[in-house]
């Protein structure tokens, strides 16, 4: 089965119909770099079918739709730019990095005793399969002014999206 196929079948069983502009966003996160924003999203499309006439606005909906049906995750934290990835069944979660906008994605297994505490105590049943935690990474932690509230005190050249210190994941 080719890629294309694949993904419109993955679309189509989400529930929506496959168009041209769904498939070419899908195709992006799947064979982009794995936290990529609007912007990266939109000239991958470009670049993978320069003849498409996909908007950056159809690309910003199109994430939202398949947001919607967990066929995307964003991942959004304050002062960086929103970052997309394709949904994924297995649980995962991101720190975040509020100065340089870094991200370190990360298996908690603790969660599942968290889940259970929120259960009994509540009777809500959470769904905690992806969970993205604010905060400072090592390499901007000293950069910070100690009587602040988290807040990082100086700028970071560090695009949104990446691991702390440049790199990615």
């Amino acid at each position: 089965m080719s890629c294309e196929n694949e993904l419109a079948g993955v679309i189509r069983a989400a529930g929506r119909r496959y168009t041209i502009q769904r498939g070419l966003v899908m195709a992006a996160l799947h064979h982009g770099p794995p936290h990529q924003t609007a912007d990266q999203i939109f000239e991958a499309v470009q670049r993978a079918d320069p003849r498409s006439e996909v908007a950056l606005s159809t690309v910003y909906r199109t994430l939202a739709s398949l947001e919607e049906v967990h066929l995307v995750t964003a991942l959004r934290s304050a002062g960086a730019e929103t970052v997309y990835e394709a949904g994924q069944a297995e649980r995962h979660h991101h720190l975040i990095c509020r100065a340089c906008g870094g991200t370190v994605q990360l298996e908690l297994a603790s969660l599942t005793g968290v889940e259970s505490e929120i259960r009994e105590r509540t009777g809500f049943e959470p769904l905690i399969s992806h969970l993205a935690v604010p905060g400072l990474c090592s390499a901007c932690l000293p950069t910070t002014d100690a009587s602040s509230s988290g807040e990082p005190s100086g700028e970071s050249s560090a695009e949104p999206g990446r691991q702390p210190g440049g790199g990615d994941e």
